[in-house]
């Protein structure tokens, strides 16, 4: 059973996503919890490095990428699902 989760993000970035997911006939809920889960799976090894995205988002680093937030999440889901 699923929990609910509210995330409050930058309306420009909740368009963006409802058109990826929209594109990719995947619903924001499962995106967002494909990537969690990648995520998660991914800290428990140590050789995992964390990607540019993440650092940012936790205030980690200030190291900007070029990749759009919707490459790097194609990128992430495609890495889960092959």
């Amino acid at each position: 059973m699923g929990t609910k989760l509210t995330l409050t993000l930058d309306d420009s970035i909740i368009r963006n996503a409802k058109k990826y997911a929209k594109t990719n006939k995947i619903s924001l809920s499962k995106m967002v919890e494909f990537y969690f889960k990648y995520i998660s799976s991914k800290i428990v090894n140590k050789k995992y490095k964390i990607p540019p995205i993440t650092k940012e988002l936790s205030g980690l680093s200030k190291f900007k990428t070029s990749k759009t937030d919707k490459e790097l999440l194609t990128e992430a889901l495609l890495r889960k699902h092959t």
